[in-house]
C-alpha cells in the first residue's frame, strides 16, 4: 500500500515518541470495538479500568435510554450495546487525543484553538455524514477529528521547526495553503500528508485517509468527479468551514458564515440547510467539548447571524 509520506520520516517522528497517539487502555479499548467476534465482557472490564471513559460511556447511556426511572449506574453489555460499539471506539479515540497532551513547546501553535476547532469540525462531519450519508456517521466524526492532527503531530515532534514554518504565514485568505507550502519547504511534506500517515498507522480505512488528505483543497486533487473520496474530502471541506464558524470570535462569525455558505459541495449554500447544521453543530459541540475539558462557547441561532450577514450585503 503507497504511503503518504516517506516511511524513514515517519518513523522517525515515531521513534521521538512525541506523535499524538491513543495508547494504553483506550487504545486496546478502540481496538477490541473492531473485532467482529469481541468478547462484551472482557471490553466491559477494559472499560471499568478506564473511569473517565467509563463516565462519559454512563452520560451518554442516560441520555439515550428511553427508560428515565432507571437511570445507569455501571458499565454492562447491555449498555455497551445500547449505545454501540462505533461510539465507544469514536469516544475513546476522542478522549485519548485530547487529554493525553495538553500543551506544546511550538512557539505560535495554539492548542485551546486548534482543539477546540477539532471537536467542531468532528460534530460538523458527524451532522454531514448523517444528513448526506457517504459514510458511516461514527467514521466521519473520527476523521474530522483528525482532519488536522498532523498540525499537532509537528507541533510536538518538531516544535523549533514547525514555530518557524507558522511564523513565515500571515493571517489572510490563502493562509491554508501558505502553510502547506511553508510545511513543504521544511519537512517535505504538509500536515495534512501527516495526517494521512498516522490515521493509516492507525488501521482507518484509507479511503478516509485519502477524503482527509484532500480535504482543505477537493477542487483541486484531482480525484475524480465521481469519486467517494472526493465526496468525502468536500464533507469535511464543509465540517472545516462549519467548525471556523464555530470558533470565530464575534467580530468575525458573519464574515465566517460566508464563507460556509460559499463552501460548495455538498451544501452549496443552501440557506436551510446552513442554518440547521449550525445550529445543530453548535450544541453538539459544547456537549462534546464538555465530555473531554475543553471550551467552547455557546452560539446565536444561525438566523440571527444571517440577518447580520443579509443587512451587511445589503440583501
Amino acid at each position: 500500500m503507497p504511503n503518504f509520506i516517506d516511511p524513514t520520516d515517519f518513523e522517525a517522528l515515531k521513534q521521538d515518541d512525541a506523535l499524538p497517539s491513543p495508547s494504553g487502555v483506550r487504545l486496546n479499548i478502540m481496538r477490541m470495538c473492531r473485532q467482529e467476534d469481541v468478547s462484551l465482557v472482557d471490553l466491559v472490564t477494559q472499560i471499568q479500568a478506564d473511569p473517565v471513559l467509563g463516565g462519559r460511556i454512563i452520560k451518554i447511556g442516560n441520555g439515550a435510554s428511553v427508560n428515565k426511572g432507571r437511570p445507569i449506574v455501571a458499565i454492562s453489555k447491555d449498555v455497551l450495546l445500547m449505545i454501540g460499539l462505533d461510539a465507544v471506539r469514536q469516544l475513546a479515540l476522542a478522549i485519548s487525543l485530547t487529554t493525553e497532551r495538553r500543551d506544546s513547546n511550538c512557539a505560535g501553535f495554539d492548542y485551546a484553538t486548534f482543539w477546540a476547532r477539532t471537536v467542531a469540525m468532528a460534530c460538523a462531519a458527524q451532522a454531514l455524514a448523517e444528513y448526506y450519508g457517504e459514510a458511516p456517521p461514527t467514521e466521519m466524526f473520527a476523521s474530522g477529528l483528525l482532519a488536522n492532527i498532523g498540525s499537532l503531530g509537528l507541533a510536538a515532534a518538531r516544535p523549533a521547526e514547525y514555530a518557524g514554518a507558522l511564523a513565515s504565514v500571515t493571517d489572510d485568505d490563502s493562509s491554508d495553503a501558505k502553510l502547506r507550502d511553508a510545511e513543504q519547504a521544511a519537512f517535505g511534506y504538509t500536515h495534512l500528508d501527516l495526517a494521512a500517515s498516522m490515521m493509516q498507522d492507525w488501521s482507518i480505512p484509507r479511503l478516509f485517509c485519502e477524503a482527509v488528505l484532500h480535504h482543505k483543497a477537493p477542487s483541486q486533487s484531482g480525484l475524480d468527479d465521481e469519486s467517494r473520496q472526493l465526496r468525502l474530502a468536500q464533507m469535511l471541506h464543509v465540517a472545516g468551514a462549519i467548525a471556523d464558524y464555530c470558533v470565530a470570535p464575534e467580530n468575525a462569525r458573519v464574515p465566517a458564515l460566508q464563507a460556509l455558505l460559499d463552501a460548495g459541495a455538498p451544501l452549496n449554500g443552501e440557506i436551510d440547510h446552513v442554518s440547521a447544521l449550525c445550529d445543530r453543530v453548535g450544541r453538539d459541540w459544547v456537549e462534546w467539548s464538555s465530555m473531554v475539558g475543553i471550551a467552547a462557547q455557546a452560539l446565536p441561532p444561525t438566523r440571527d447571524v444571517l440577518a447580520q450577514l443579509r443587512e451587511q450585503s445589503g440583501q
